[in-house]
């Protein structure tokens, strides 16, 4: 009988609505975000959408904003102004075996409550390297997976960085 009581306190206990999250939030008063479409200076074709898409994709899978389009907290806006996919490295016959991407962004998140810059980068480069060669190490094996690693770091250096507190 003692056991069944203690089981049932215990069931009691992981299902009365105790919460923990590891995340913290350096401005509580931010509960939703606009995300601007990406101004593209480059060449790229649909490399503005896909930025948006991504970034939109991160700040979902996150929780802590809620994407809206009108009366937001915050605001991230991009503009892409550079954009390279350059050789990276060869194998032993000299074949090409990976190739990097450079991607420079200028970035703004702004808490539109407080009318303040959050975050501000006007050269923000990130790359990442994708594999097209057999024996590469790399970590990713397409150019649209490098990409997106890339545009899942912006959200990690604009708006994910500037709201945690520690």
């Amino acid at each position: 009988m003692v056991k069944k009581f203690i089981f049932a306190f215990m069931l009691m206990a992981v299902f009365s609505g105790c919460y923990y999250s590891v995340y913290s939030n350096a401005y509580p008063h931010l509960k939703n975000i606009r995300i601007e479409p990406f101004e593209n200076k480059t060449a790229e074709f649909a490399l503005a959408d896909k930025a948006l898409n991504e970034v939109s994709l991160a700040v979902r899978n996150d929780g802590r904003l809620k994407l809206v389009t009108q009366d937001p907290d915050c605001r991230l806006e991009g503009e892409i102004t550079s954009f390279e996919d350059k050789i990276y490295s060869y194998d032993s016959a000299n074949q090409v075996q990976d190739y990097q991407l450079n991607l420079v962004l200028k970035v703004i998140f702004t808490d539109l409550v407080n009318n303040e810059v959050i975050y501000e980068n006007s050269a923000l480069r990130l790359s990442e390297i994708y594999k097209v060669g057999e024996g590469s190490t790399a970590k990713f094996s397409t150019k649209e997976e490098a990409l997106d690693e890339i545009f899942k770091n912006i959200f990690k250096s604009a708006i994910q960085n500037s709201l945690e507190a520690w």
